[in-house]
């Protein structure tokens, strides 16, 4: 239990001391999926299973898994994002990842504000806030 207590603590002081907070905002999104799709019996058994893997956009059943969720999606998405650092003013691009379990991986999409913590030492160093 204070082990636990311990790297919290030491987790919330290196974000305050090592990073500042900003706002960034997406440029684009590479997202790319693989959607198992599993078909069942009357009794639920599993009939047959169908894998599609490409460009989350270019797949037909997109608008419809991620507002349903209806189907099993793995994952990645890049996030390019642009954003201005406080420690010096400057222009900045990075990138963070999410995957089919971040809610959002399904939800972000170009032109959105995200909170983020830049790196004190290197500006185009940045985590999720």
């Amino acid at each position: 239990m204070v082990v636990v207590a311990a790297v919290g603590a030491y987790s919330a002081i290196d974000r305050s001391a090592n990073f500042k907070p900003a706002k960034a905002t997406i440029s684009y999104i590479d997202r790319n999926c693989d959607i198992i799709e599993t078909t069942y019996d009357g009794d639920y058994n599993r009939k047959s299973t169908r894998k599609y893997r490409d460009s989350c956009n270019s797949i037909d059943e997109w608008d419809k898994v991620k507002t349903k969720r209806n189907k099993v999606v793995s994952g990645k998405a890049v996030v390019h994002l642009d954003y201005t650092a406080p420690q010096n003013g400057q222009a900045e691009t990075a990138e963070l990842v999410f995957d089919g379990r971040d809610d959002e991986f399904y939800t972000m999409k170009a032109g959105d504000e995200v909170n983020i913590l830049v790196s004190n030492t290197q500006p185009r160093k940045i985590r999720k806030a």
